[in-house]
């Protein structure tokens, strides 16, 4: 198994909690899209244990034979996964004991960047919204962000914005690698636009971590 790089947060969860309410209500579940190719090429060992970093119950989305793979690996990496099934412009979740979530609305915004301009927008309602694998991290810390400060998570989504644009897809597999502990993060001279993206994504990460 490649060596996942586990982060230890510098704040616990529930850091930004302590002085006030949250101001808005976070109502939105975000999905992560996986597909065989990520499966193929770096195991399903090594990809439960990245989705570990998204969530100890990390909601997928995926074709049955990908879940049945990341099912496998669950126990060891600490993890009960959850399928959404999707329907059109409608999901629901099926989750690891077999049980079924309420139909809701779906946004399908992994693998454009550009969505993350509505994110935002969306964290209030009861629905379901895709991400991809690469920036699951970014958006699920300004997700945890935004119910105490939307105004500083409207920053992380513009930052994220501006991160993304110039990435190409040797940006992509190299950030991708890294994330597996199969390249150095090492980076700052040798690959800048990379480098932006992965120090926000660290920051972000070790600033806002998950509450489960």
């Amino acid at each position: 198994m490649s060596q996942i790089t586990r982060l230890q947060p510098d704040c616990p969860p529930d850091a930004h909690k302590v002085m006030r309410e949250p101001e808005n209500k976070l109502n939105a579940l975000l999905a992560v899209k996986v597909n065989l190719n990520e499966l193929e090429t770096f195991g399903a060992a090594d990809a439960a244990e990245v989705l570990a970093l998204m969530s100890s119950s990390p909601n997928l989305i995926c074709t049955e034979e990908v879940y049945a793979r990341i099912c496998a690996q669950a126990e060891a990496a600490e993890i009960k996964p959850n399928l959404t099934v999707i329907a059109g412009d409608t999901a629901h979740l099926r989750y690891f004991d077999g049980a079924q979530g309420p139909e809701l609305k779906f946004y399908d915004f992994a693998g454009a960047y550009q969505n993350a301009e509505h994110f935002l927008e969306h964290l209030s309602e009861q629905c379901i919204i895709s991400v991809d694998m690469l920036s699951m991290l970014i958006l699920r810390s300004i997700s945890t962000v935004y119910p105490w400060d939307k105004l500083l998570a409207g920053d992380f989504i513009r930052q994220y914005l501006t991160a993304s644009a110039p990435l190409t897809t040797k940006d992509k597999e190299l950030l991708t690698d890294i994330r597996y502990g199969r390249a150095s993060s090492d980076i700052k001279k040798t690959e800048p636009a990379a480098y932006q993206f992965l120090r926000l994504e660290r920051k972000l990460f070790l600033q806002y971590p998950s509450e489960d």
